[in-house]
């Protein structure tokens, strides 16, 4: 992009992480994912390195999302995150990297717990499925929604940049 290098303390640091369309192993429901664009908005690395801890990758700080699944009858509900993985507990953003939080899970309207393989009960990992359940019990309903906390960082060295440089993710739900 001409015109925008200006130098290390102008340079800007853009994120927008995008949903893809849910893919669904149950032709008798329905993935959606909103909002379907996440825009992380546009910094400088000044900025990233004043609202970061030190010593820590830099935060362009925490965003929401939900995913719904609406199905015409009751069943297993069970989704998987699929998106470009870092490693074992982040997917990719760009020069850095995403972790995908569960807040809470609603099965028919309903709060109810979760199980998630892996470590981290609570973080969604490259190719970790959600399962809603009760009392340690997978469930099934008809619809349910997830409340997502997405966490983008970035290498402090990645932050250095002398040009417009866009942090960006494609992330989509698999209903299995």
């Amino acid at each position: 992009m001409q015109g925008l290098k200006t130098g290390a303390t102008c340079v800007l640091l853009t994120g927008l992480l995008a949903f893809m369309e849910g893919v669904e192993a149950n032709p008798d429901c329905t993935v959606r994912l909103g909002p379907a664009a996440i825009d992380f908005g546009t910094t400088t690395r000044g900025q990233l390195l004043a609202q970061s801890v030190q010593g820590e990758s830099l935060s362009f700080g925490l965003r929401r999302a939900q995913a719904t699944v609406q199905c015409s009858r009751p069943g297993p509900l069970r989704l998987e995150l699929i998106g470009s993985a870092v490693d074992a507990g982040h997917y990719r953003f760009g020069a850095g990297t995403l972790k995908v939080r569960v807040l809470n899970v609603r099965v028919d309207g309903r709060l109810t717990q979760w199980l998630i393989e892996g470590p981290d009960a609570d973080v969604l990992r490259p190719g970790s499925r959600l399962i809603p359940a009760l009392a340690g019990v997978g469930i099934e309903g008809q619809g349910m929604e997830v409340e997502l906390e997405l966490d983008a960082r970035v290498p402090s060295a990645a932050s250095r940049v002398s040009d417009l440089t866009r942090f960006d993710t494609d992330l989509g739900f698999r209903l299995r």
